[in-house]
């Protein structure tokens, strides 16, 4: 319900005659005029007239239990059952028809609406001065007003029960006892705190229905019409704004929706919706009607009291019931939701984590707030598939790893993450992929690398043919010297061309596997090396006119060099062939004699060594791999750090 400057300015003009009790207490309840008794007051006042030939005896009076502006309230005993009544009746000096109708109409309402939380009325007769006299059950206990912000008198009158707990379940009471007044056409228009009673073993009874009206014509007369409610009526601080009357009358089943939702949120701020230093303030208020909520209130519980509060009568609850079975659904799954607000604190402490430095932060501690917060919200989302907190904050908690896990460069645990949304951001899937692709490519090229340089690949072919050539390569030396043939330069150069040969061969008959990796290439091009070496080194010696045995020890310093190069530059394991090489041409300098023996167990060395060095084992990288392949892993990191900084 809109209302504009100048509809303010009216209402403020029909309320003006009684500002000054507004401001004073704006909880206090506006009762609608009466005018001169038309036709259907006279029937009402004829009634009274009836009940008074019944007479007023069977109660014995007692002491004042209570008194308000015209009625009082006295503690009775009904002679005839023996029990302790209430006897409600109007003061002296209070005895206008005015007055006396307002009590009728209580009556009349109060005992038509036969409900456990609307107070039994026992009888309507009079007293002896003529007046109405209503007899009630006796309530042993105190106003909601005074225990809906008092956790200790709560806890002290009816246990250990958490104080929001109590207090909704004292509204859903007072929600059922509306709905059943609005079964039988009857709008409250006063609902307050200070109109609802607490029994002392926990009985709620809704009290006051003095400013009622009917939603349908009965016929009778006892009731005024909410089709003919005009005035302003009701409590200011908890009033609907159509409460604030007008032209046109608006009085219906949501106006006591608006006000049970004043209820609410009294339960939930410990105030009344509407408060103001003055008129306009307050009427404001109420025009508005867009009360503020601690940041601490349950967001649900706050969703369900701005719907009842809503200006707009048909954007409420459309019944009392409904209002009534959505705080019972609150209740229901409030654990669901306990469970959330402490996921949400896990979640608050992971983001102050992540909020660190990079080189500050602790991946487990991470994890750690990540998983209790993750597993609060699955737990809240358990018990209770809506709710709205848990999902969202689930939602948050999972983006946030998974930024960090981007800043952090692990694209795989991103991804994993990522899995865990059901409709993840389209951008964030982006950035992830990318960034996967990326490490994906860094990751091919180190596999190419550790393949290249591994000693694996290969690995049987080339101990093969070490056995065979190294075999052949130890024992012909020996061979020779013990069949005394004589190896002059010339024969040098053509086993030289015949090894050469063979090994050609060879190549060609391995090459799938001798070509595959830098490793196996290195090795052969080294061999075939060692060979057009000594085959030149042959040629040079014969134009020298060297002699054949200076030449075998020229050329043991020759295959010293050439393994001594593949143990710096490719496999330092190779060391003790060089060394056997290295010594066997110390040797054959000082002993040339010993030469052939030198060649023979040079090569025997060698042959040994790069069988034992071939063998399987955990290591599958040689020395040149292992240092191609860190310095691109640090080429990598150095891309990561660079990438994260950003």
């Amino acid at each position: 319900m809109a209302f504009d400057e100048d509809a303010l300015n009216a209402t403020l003009q029909r309320v003006a005659p009684i500002a000054d009790t507004i401001e004073q207490n704006p909880r206090a309840t506006i009762e609608p005029r009466i005018s001169t008794a038309d036709d259907n007051e006279k029937h009402a006042m004829g009634v009274l007239a009836r009940v008074s030939m019944g007479g007023g005896g069977g109660l014995e009076l007692g002491r004042t239990l209570g008194q308000g502006g015209m009625g009082v309230v006295h503690l009775a005993t009904q002679v005839a059952l023996g029990r302790m009544v209430a006897v409600k009746s109007l003061k002296r000096d209070v005895r206008d028809q005015r007055s006396t109708l307002k009590l009728l109409r209580e009556a009349w309402i109060t005992g038509a609406l036969e409900h456990p939380n609307v107070v039994p009325v026992y009888d309507l007769g009079v007293d002896a001065q003529g007046g109405p006299r209503l007899v009630l059950k006796r309530i042993e206990g105190v106003e909601w007003a005074a225990l809906i912000a008092d956790e200790k008198a709560v806890a002290k009158r009816f246990g250990g029960r958490a104080l929001l707990e109590w207090n909704l379940s004292i509204f859903e009471q007072v929600a059922q006892a509306v709905h059943f007044a609005h079964s039988r056409g009857i709008v409250h228009r006063d609902l307050k705190p200070e109109n609802v009673m607490i029994g002392a073993f926990g009985e709620v009874y809704l009290l006051d229905w003095g400013i009622a009206v009917a939603l349908h014509d009965d016929g009778s007369g006892r009731l005024p019409l909410a089709s003919e409610a005009r005035e302003m009526a009701g409590t200011p601080a908890y009033m609907a704004p159509e409460m604030l009357g007008g032209p046109v009358p608006r009085i219906g089943v949501r106006t006591d929706v608006y006000l049970l939702g004043g209820l609410l949120y009294e339960i939930l701020c410990h105030r009344p919706p509407h408060e103001g230093e003055s008129l306009m303030a307050l009427v404001r208020s109420i025009a508005r009607s867009e009360p503020s909520f601690p940041d601490l209130a349950p967001a649900e519980l706050v969703r369900i009291c701005q719907r009842a509060l809503d200006g707009d009568p048909d954007a409420r609850f459309e019944s009392a019931e409904q209002l009534r079975l959505a705080v019972q659904g609150y209740l229901q799954h409030r654990g669901s939701l306990q469970l959330a607000g402490e996921a949400a604190q896990r979640l608050d402490e992971l983001r102050s984590e992540l909020a660190r430095p990079p080189e500050l932060l602790d991946r487990d501690a991470l994890y750690n707030l990540f998983g209790a917060a993750r597993f609060g919200f699955q737990q809240a989302l358990r018990a209770w598939r809506e709710n709205e907190t848990a999902s969202i904050g689930l939602r948050e908690a999972t983006l946030a790893m998974i930024e960090h896990e981007i800043s952090a460069d692990d694209p795989r645990a991103a991804a994993a993450l990522l899995a865990e949304l059901q409709r993840p951001p389209p951008e964030l899937v982006e950035r992830v992929a990318a960034l996967k692709k990326q490490h994906d490519v860094e990751r091919a090229r180190l596999a190419q690398a550790a393949q290249e340089f591994s000693p694996e690949v290969g690995r049987r072919t080339r101990s093969f043919l070490a056995l065979i050539l190294g075999v052949l390569w130890s024992a012909s030396p020996m061979v020779q010297h013990l069949l005394d043939v004589k190896l002059t330069i010339e024969r040098w150069i053509v086993w030289s061309l015949v090894f050469i040969v063979v090994l050609s061969l060879v190549g060609v008959w391995a090459r799938d596997t001798m070509r595959k990796t830098a490793f196996n290439r290195a090795m052969g091009r080294a061999v075939i090396w060692v060979f057009f070496a000594q085959l030149t080194l042959a040629c040079g010696a014969l134009l020298l006119g060297l002699d054949p045995t200076q030449f075998r020890v020229i050329l043991m310093f020759l295959w010293f060099c050439t393994v001594a190069m593949l143990a710096v530059t490719l496999e330092r394991r190779m060391a003790p062939a060089a060394a056997g090489y290295f010594a066997g041409f110390i040797v054959g300098a000082w002993r040339p004699d010993w030469v052939f023996a030198c060649m023979s167990l040079s090569n025997v060395v060698l042959t040994v060594n790069l069988i034992a060095v071939w063998r399987p084992r955990d290591r599958l990288l040689g020395d040149e791999g292992q240092r191609r392949l860190d310095e691109l892993q640090a080429l990598f990191a150095e891309r990561r750090a660079r990438r994260r900084r950003k």
